[in-house]
This record gives C-alpha cells, structure tokens and sequence, in this order.
C-alpha cells in the first residue's frame, strides 16, 4: 500500500475536498485524484463519494481513514525522529483568539527554541473546527461546550475597567458600577452578542455603549484619547496602567475571569510538534505567575 497516497487520501478528508488538499498540501489536484484512484484499486474497495459539493468517506473509507490516520502519525513521528538529528521540524497550525497579544510573545519564544518548526496561527472571532481546518492546537477564552476535544488548562486572565486621567478631569473618579455606566464607554461587542451589562457578584448594571467594537486595539485607542471607559484584559492594559495614560477604575470591583484552555482532537495521536507547543505553553505560563 502508497504510504504517499494513504496521507493524501486523509488530506482531502480532512479538507472536504480536492482543491481544500490542494491548497493545503500544495499538490495538484490532478494528482491528488490520481493517487487516490490507485489506493483505491490497491485496495478494491470505493473510499470516497465525489459531487460538485466536495468528497465525503464511503463507509468503508471512514474505517480506513480512522484507523490509518493514527498509524501515518505514528510513522510521520518515527520518520521524523531518525532523520531530523534530534531537532523538532515541519509546520504547527495553530488557532489563538483576536488580539491576543500576549500569545505572540510566547510564540516568538518558542520559535527561538524551536527554529525548524514553521508556525501558521489563524486568528479570528469563528471558533475553528479542529479537523475541517486542519489545526493541530487551539487556545480557547471563556467556557467551552465541547466534547470531541482534550482541553488543557493553561491560564486565567481578568478584564479590568480603564480610562484616561483626561476623561476623569472631565467626568470624575466613579465610585460604583452606576455611577461608571453614566460615563462615555467604549465597549465590547461582536457580531452575535450586543448584550451590555456589568456584574460585580453584588451589583448588575446595563450600559448603553456609544462605541462598540470586536477590536481590542480599537477600544485601547478610545481609552487612551480620553473618549471613553473601556473594559480591557489585564496583559493588554498593564503597559498602559503603567505609564500612568490609563488608570484602573473600580480596583475593589469583583473582576471578570475567564480560563484559557490549549485544545486537541481527542482520538488524533498529539505529535511530537503539538507535545512540544503544549510544553512549552505550560512552561512559559508558569514564568508568569
């Protein structure tokens, strides 16, 4: 059997169809068709049902897809271990969330530590489906509903209120949740959430925003011109709260956590790549604390 061919046929599973593997595995589709028409005939059976839709498995090719999938990993891992001298090399596709910051400080760290291993990090708001986008480890904020993964916890991280010592000469310092809705505020929303309340565990007030916006950049920069209060992580204000352009409101207020979790396709064998990221992750985060 086409140990080549067998990886492709898993390629264009995972994509759902030809030209997806072929963008991804930079391999025309005309031999991507070909050597999987030959598995095919090796194997005498139907893997694939083709139509203008995308392919999808045939019954038996999901079998042999599930079960070859693990071995081609295994054998990826062997290969790599006998011809790399000892270092860590290919390509890791990872998910992290939109202006994550902080994550692209560990990212350069681990690829001075890892400098054969080539990184792809998709970011944006669309929670990723591991297998159809071909990511190997996703970092996901706030509480997730998901089974078909391993979730790895790594850490928490807390939003803090901010503004500029230029609105508070205008506005004055608010004392309590209330009197800060009655201010300008900058805030958070996405495409699918326009829900505004704040919660302190004592105390809920709804705010109307007078901006809103899906950019942590956008709502730094409001904050920073004195335009409006802002709800912002802890590691994207710090820089800010230290220079003093931003000042902590409400310190006492109970802060919002939300845990960040370093996700993996439960029944797909974690590579020495994927091991490596995870490590590294946990490692870095503990120089943080």
């Amino acid at each position: 059997m086409d140990f080549n061919a067998t990886k492709l046929f898993i390629a264009v599973v995972n994509a759902g169809s030809f030209s997806a593997a072929s963008d991804r595995m930079g391999v025309p589709i005309s031999t991507l068709s070909r050597k999987i028409n030959e598995l095919e005939q090796a194997l005498n059976v139907q893997l694939l049902e083709r139509s203008r839709h995308g392919v999808k498995p045939t019954y038996k090719g999901q079998q042999f897809f599930e079960q070859a999938r693990l071995g081609v990993e295994l054998l990826e891992d062997a290969q790599k271990s006998v011809t790399s001298a000892h270092k860590l090399q290919g390509k890791l596709r990872l998910s992290v969330p939109p202006n994550f910051s902080l994550w692209w400080d560990l990212l350069l760290e681990f690829q001075q530590r890892y400098p054969d291993i080539k990184v792809f990090c998709h970011s944006s708001e669309r929670v990723v489906d591991l297998f159809e986008d071909g990511v190997d480890v996703a970092l996901r904020m706030g509480n997730l509903n998901i089974d078909d993964v391993i979730a790895k916890p790594v850490m928490t991280v807390e939003s803090l209120f901010v503004a500029s010592p230029k609105l508070l000469a205008r506005y004055g310092t608010p004392k309590t949740l209330a009197e800060m809705a009655r201010l300008p505020v900058a805030g958070w929303e996405s495409l699918n959430h326009g829900f505004f309340e704040w919660d302190s565990g004592s105390e809920k007030v709804k705010y109307e925003p007078f901006f809103s916006t899906n950019n942590a950049q956008a709502l730094i920069h409001y904050a920073l011109s004195g335009m409006g209060v802002s709800q912002l992580l802890d590691f994207s204000a710090r820089p800010w709260l230290e220079s003093g352009e931003l000042v902590q409101l409400l310190p006492g207020t109970v802060k919002q956590t939300l845990p960040l979790h370093l996700i993996y396709a439960r029944h797909k064998h974690p590579s020495a790549l994927v091991r490596a990221y995870l490590d590294f992750c946990a490692e870095w985060v503990g120089k943080l604390k």
